[in-house]
C-alpha cells in the first residue's frame, strides 16, 4: 500500500513564502520546511525573518529569509526570478503578506485605503502572476483569505474588501491556470491569535494586555461549535495539504479553517 504519510510531504519543493516574518506566514513556512521543501520567506519586517530563521534552526531544519515589500511589483518579480535563477524552478508560493486596521468606512482616507490594498490584494496578485508565468505542471499558489469573507464586520472595510477580491482572483487563476497543471487554492482563517489578531489587546507602545486578550479568546471560543480557537499551526497543516500531493484533487477553493464559527 502506498504510504498515505508520504502525500502530506514535499521533499525538495521549492517554496516562497510572502509574510513569513510573524503569524500565520512564519508557520506555514516553518512547516513546509518541516515535510521537507526548500522555503525562501520574504517579509518587510526583517526582525521577524529573523525570528522565522532563528526558530527553523532550533527545529534542525533551515528558511532562506529575504526582505520583499509585495506591494512593488518590480520588486515581487525580481524576487520570483531570483527564485528561479537559484532553484531552476518554483513549485509553491503562498501568499500570506497582510495588513489590518480598524477605521470606520466613512473615516477610511485614500492613502489608507491604498496602502491596504496595496499590500493585501495588489501583492497577492503580483505575486501570482510572476509565480504563474514560471510554473510549469503542478505548481501551486495559495492564497490567504479570512473568515471576513462570510460575514461583515464594523471597522474593517478595507480589510474585508481585499480579502473578498482574493477569493475571486484566486478562482479566476485556478481557471487560467488549470491547463498548465498549476492548482490555485485560498484559505480563509477563522480568528487565531497572531500578530494582526494581537491589534485588539496591544496599545500603541506595544504592551499587551492580558485581561483583554483573556477576554477575547473566550469570546471567539464561544463563537464556535468546539468552544475553542484555534491556532496558526492549524491554519499551516491545512496550507500544507494544498501545497502537498494530498492535495491534488483540490482547486478553486476557498479552505475554511474556522472551528465551524462559518459554515458555507
Amino acid at each position: 500500500m502506498t504510504d498515505i504519510a508520504s502525500s502530506f510531504l514535499v521533499p525538495g519543493q521549492i517554496a516562497l513564502v510572502t509574510g513569513g516574518g510573524s503569524g500565520i506566514g512564519q508557520e506555514i513556512a516553518l512547516v513546509l520546511a518541516l515535510a521537507g521543501a526548500e522555503v525562501i520567506a520574504t517579509d518587510v519586517n526583517e526582525d521577524g525573518l529573523v525570528e522565522t530563521r532563528a526558530r527553523a534552526e532550533a527545529e534542525g531544519i533551515s528558511v532562506a529569509i529575504q526582505r520583499l515589500d509585495v506591494s512593488d511589483p518590480d520588486a515581487v518579480n525580481r524576487a520570483v526570478g531570483q527564485v528561479v535563477e537559484q532553484h531552476g524552478r518554483l513549485d509553491i508560493l503562498v501568499n500570506s503578506a497582510g495588513v489590518m486596521t480598524l477605521v470606520p468606512a466613512l473615516d477610511v482616507t485614500p492613502e489608507e485605503l491604498r496602502r491596504v490594498l496595496g499590500i493585501n490584494l495588489d501583492g497577492t496578485f503580483y505575486a501570482c502572476q510572476a509565480a504563474g508565468r514560471v510554473m510549469t505542471q503542478g505548481g501551486r499558489i495559495i492564497n490567504l483569505a479570512s473568515a471576513i469573507v462570510d460575514r461583515a464586520s464594523a471597522g474593517r472595510v478595507t480589510y474585508a474588501m481585499s480579502k473578498g477580491a482574493i477569493v475571486q482572483l484566486t478562482r479566476t487563476l485556478a481557471v487560467e491556470l488549470g491547463e498548465k497543471g498549476v492548482r490555485v487554492n485560498a484559505i480563509a482563517p477563522g480568528w487565531v491569535e497572531s500578530g494582526i489578531t494581537k491589534q485588539h489587546w496591544t496599545d500603541a507602545d506595544g504592551n499587551e494586555d492580558q485581561v483583554m486578550r483573556e477576554a477575547y479568546r473566550s469570546t471567539m471560543a464561544k463563537a464556535s461549535p468546539l468552544m475553542t480557537v484555534g491556532t496558526v499551526r492549524d491554519i499551516a497543516l491545512s496550507a500544507l495539504q494544498l501545497a502537498s500531493a494530498a492535495g491534488s484533487f483540490i482547486t478553486g477553493q476557498v479552505i475554511r479553517v474556522n472551528g465551524g464559527t462559518m459554515m458555507v
